[in-house]
């Protein structure tokens, strides 16, 4: 029961959620047509997403778990994972079509580096998603399954926060929200996050035309699960804050992130449980100027 909790802990708190409702403060008259708004979408007033083909980021996660086990025992675990995805935005009705790939990962455990044969098979993974447009991530679907790659999928929508409807410009600020539907290792679960968002013009000497966006918010989590066919009951809670940099063509130049949650594992059959603490950081970063 240990290994196996503790494998579980490892990736039920890896994720971020995505939003469904934002409500931000009245537009601006509205500016002539943009050519570049997908299909379906009003003209915006500020900056919103942008189609893009092959955007290029790093993705660098830490996450430090502790585990109390059975006995009173804690153990400690260090991930650090460092994915590098190609982006690619396709205008649709009311959005776009999202694609994902995840060139290749490097990863370790306790600042041991994983083995080769763990990584190989998620290299290259492709996930699909539709993108509303003002960032509401749905349907994100991988084209296979591995242990790495489900733990980077878990991340993907830190790349997309929610924007205002019509756009944000510097001096907005915002909430939503969210109930999305999330895999978590053995867990199928579902999260409810309350999300608040502020914008201003960018302090970052390396993006002085973005434009900043800071949120904070807090989460909960419930989900069922297996794990050598013994059913299992996850519940947690926590709260996370970032930053993001947008460029005023809609595009992700930079952000950084933290989240820390309490979890409780519990085995019902035997009455077990094991509650756990997470904390993680990211950071994500453009490699290349994006093709549009």
């Amino acid at each position: 029961m240990t290994r196996s909790t503790t494998v579980l802990a490892l990736f039920a708190l890896a994720g971020c959620s995505s939003g469904t409702t934002t409500s931000g403060q009245p537009s601006a008259p509205t500016p002539k047509a943009d050519p570049n708004t997908p299909p379906g979408v009003p003209t915006p007033t500020g900056v919103i997403y942008h189609a893009v083909k092959n955007a290029t980021y790093t993705l660098v996660r830490h996450d430090s778990l502790s585990l109390q086990l059975p006995g009173g025992a804690n153990q400690q675990q260090l991930i650090d994972r460092t994915a590098f995805l190609a982006v690619t935005l396709v205008p649709d009705t009311g959005g776009y079509q999202a694609t994902i790939v995840l060139d290749s990962l490097q990863a370790a455990a306790g600042g041991v580096p994983a083995a080769l044969d763990s990584l190989v098979p998620a290299w290259g993974t492709k996930w699909t998603a539709t993108l509303s447009a003002n960032g509401e991530l749905s349907a994100l679907k991988a084209d296979r399954s591995t242990t790495l790659g489900d733990q980077v999928g878990a991340t993907l929508r830190s790349l997309f926060p929610e924007l205002p409807h019509g756009g944000v410009r510097p001096g907005m600020q915002w909430s939503d929200t969210t109930d999305v539907a999330i895999r978590a290792d053995a867990f199928d679960a579902t999260e409810r996050g309350i999300t608040s968002y502020r914008s201003s013009e960018s302090d970052n000497s390396k993006a002085k035309k973005a434009v900043k966006i800071e949120s904070n918010g807090t989460f909960d989590r419930k989900g069922k699960g297996m794990q050598f066919d013994q059913p299992l009951e996850m519940s947690g809670n926590g709260t996370r804050n970032a930053v993001h940099y947008f460029g005023d063509d809609g595009v992700l130049i930079s952000a950084q992130g933290s989240d820390t949650g309490d979890m409780t594992i519990t085995v019902p059959a035997v009455g077990q449980t094991v509650p756990v603490k997470q904390t993680g950081s990211y950071t994500i970063s453009a490699i290349r100027p994006p093709k549009g």
